[in-house]
């Protein structure tokens, strides 16, 4: 498909907050000179009706209003509402203290005063390069023009800035499950703290206690020493619990109790841990249908299905295929130094007909080796058929796998094996080569390994 033509985008919009009069003159004749586009506002309830009115893209807020609402409660206000928006705190030196608290709000940065323009011209720049490498759409393995997505983006808005709120996310393999958490941490205010992503089946069963709350000194044979678990670490920030549905069925009751008391008792301790972590949840199970076989538990589902977000595979938004394709191409075109490179319109239309078992994660792996092997800057139809049926993929299998093109009596754990002794032959028995050519971690290969007994 032939790249469209460029346009000028739109200069970003910047709000300057201050109620000195002279701060606010100098501050917007720098940024217009800058080339954004620049409001001002003397107190927090103009502030405040401009955003509602013009939606901002930065705002440089005052730390200190002469006003019934001081730039704290703005920046509260911003981030509850509109986290998207990025702000840039301005203080005095006696100040410091509240702008180190903005910053765990969900400040971007501070400036003192008097402003160094030199370090805010610096910040604007960067803050400008981010925004226009997304070309205003989401990032990465999230960028889409389909309703669908579009409705899932607008959910997961609502829900992140909620800090507190525990979130399940539901999806195939290869939708973008893991990439969408990671982007509700961002949203919220506890950015600035540990992002812990734990995969429930990459830890073996007798672990999963000590790896998660930890453990006393003397609590068992080999604890010489006390060690904090992951849930400790992560204090103030977010845990992901991935692949939930393959967490033990007798530990489930513990990460219950976790959620509803908000604390963890670790191995050999007497008393319960304070947890201010939240809990993100993400599977491609079908949790209702493993409550009904006894292999996770009914309140422990209820308790987690209270805010749930529901990825559509890749088959039922095809609309968003070129724009995904475009943004790995350009991903990898940088990565990899080879220049720009595009997809034909009739290699496009393949794409589009493809059932995509592997969904989000296949094409991009099939983008990457496309920008690594084609020689010419028009990736062509005979590039994309030799390569597409050559990427490895994770492939969700039951009622749907013969209208994604699979044989009816395919199982998962058939097709999982297949990979795996596929991915050892071609790593001639190196498991570390082996776990990078199937995506997974060294520990998860053997895992899988010593399940099926290879």
């Amino acid at each position: 498909m032939p790249p469209s033509k460029s346009h000028q985008p739109s200069p970003l919009k910047v709000l300057i907050v201050d109620d000195e009069s002279l701060i606010r003159c100098g501050l917007e004749k720098f940024v217009k000179n800058e080339g954004f586009t620049a409001f001002t506002a003397g107190s927090g309830t103009k502030a405040l009706k401009i955003i509602e009115e013009q939606e901002p893209d930065i705002v440089l807020l005052d730390m200190k209003l002469q006003d019934s609402i001081d730039g704290l409660e703005i920046l509260k206000v911003i981030k509850n509402s509109r986290p998207e928006i990025i702000v840039i705190m301005i203080s005095g030196q006696r100040e410091l203290y509240s702008a180190v608290a903005a910053m765990k709000l969900g400040a971007r940065d501070y400036q003192e005063k008097p402003i160094d323009f030199d370090k805010l011209k610096e910040t604007l720049d960067n803050i400008r390069e981010e925004m226009s490498s997304t070309g205003g759409a989401e990032p990465g393995e999230l960028q889409c023009v389909s309703e669908k997505m579009r409705k899932v983006f607008a959910i997961t808005k609502r829900l992140a800035v909620k800090s507190d709120l525990t979130i399940l996310i539901l999806g195939e393999s290869g939708t973008g499950k893991n990439y969408l958490c990671q982007k509700i941490h961002e949203m919220s205010n506890r950015r600035d703290y540990p992002y812990l992503q734990i995969g429930c089946s990459n830890i073996p069963d007798n672990l999963i206690e000590s790896e998660l709350f930890g453990y006393e000194k003397g609590a068992f044979t080999d604890a010489r020493n006390s060690k904090k678990g992951l849930i400790e670490a992560a204090n103030g920030g977010t845990i992901l619990l991935d692949e939930l549905g393959d967490m033990p069925y007798q530990f489930q009751s513990k990460i219950l109790k976790l959620l509803e008391e908000k604390s963890f008792r670790p191995i050999g301790a007497i008393d319960d841990i304070p947890a201010d972590v939240r809990i993100l949840a993400a599977t491609n199970h079908d949790l209702n249908a493993q409550v009904q076989h006894k292999e996770f538990r009914l309140d422990l589902f209820y308790r987690l299905n209270i805010a749930t977000i529901e990825l559509p595979p890749l088959r039922e938004r095809l609309d968003d295929i070129p724009v995904l394709a475009d943004s790995f191409l350009k991903t990898f075109c940088r990565k990899y130094d080879t220049g720009g490179k595009t997809i034909d319109e009739k290699g496009m239309k393949i794409l589009q007909n493809h059932p995509w078992p592997g969904n989000v994660r296949q094409l991009k792996n099939l983008v990457e080796k496309l920008v690594v092997l084609s020689d010419s800057e028009i990736i062509a139809v005979e590039d994309i058929k030799e390569n597409l049926e050559g990427v490895l993929v994770e492939v969700p299998v039951g009622k749907g796998a013969e209208e994604m093109g699979l044989p009816a009596d395919l199982s998962l754990e058939a097709m999982e094996e297949r990979f795996i002794r596929k991915a050892m032959d071609k790593s001639g028995g190196n498991q570390r080569k082996a776990a990078d050519f199937l995506g997974l971690s060294r520990d998860a290969l053997r895992y899988r390994l010593k399940k099926m007994g290879l």
